[in-house]
């Protein structure tokens, strides 16, 4: 319940087990396969390290079989700590092309709301995923009792990280 103390608009947390938005927690039907950062809607997203652009997929919504949720989509960048993948946001006018180089720092999309209906928590957030070189989503669910799939990564060391040098 961390997330009612903190102002989304000013603030980013990085949930760590057994935060809801946490990588690896147990949900209602399946394991959390990402991270959460809850941000307002709008939030734009940059690339969080330089890469080369896979692809744009769907992320929820009918068009990704969750039609309880709102439609978003999810971009898929090669990068030296592997596949990136920012989901739950939309593009607008932005495009890119396979193979294209992306630098840290770049505006990739924007966060979009992906809840249709309150729980209690913020309804838009960043869904961050890391994946082994190659693997671009790893499809379904990670389900409860269950091994993590393949080519999954925990991103929340990364995050971590990340966090630590930008405050030094």
């Amino acid at each position: 319940m961390s997330f009612q103390k903190i102002d989304i608009s000013q603030e980013v947390e990085i949930p760590i087990l057994p935060h809801v938005g946490s990588f690896g927690v147990a949900r209602r039907y399946d394991i959390h396969k990402g991270v959460d950062l809850y941000c307002p809607e709008g939030t734009p997203i940059y690339a969080v390290e330089d890469g080369i652009f896979n692809k744009v997929a769907p992320w929820t919504g009918a068009k990704d079989n969750t039609p309880w949720r709102e439609e978003t989509d999810a971009v898929y960048i090669d990068g030296k700590s592997g596949v990136v993948a920012y989901g739950e946001i939309e593009l607008r006018e932005l495009s890119f092309e396979k193979g294209q180089g992306i630098k840290a720092g770049q505006l990739i999309g924007y966060v979009k709301r992906v809840l249709k209906k309150d729980k209690g928590r913020p309804m838009s957030m960043l869904h961050l995923r890391l994946y082994n070189h190659g693997v671009y989503g790893t499809g379904g669910v990670w389900e409860i009792g269950k091994n993590r799939p393949k080519g999954l990564l925990d991103p929340t060391s990364y995050l971590l990280n990340a966090e630590e040098l930008t405050n030094e």
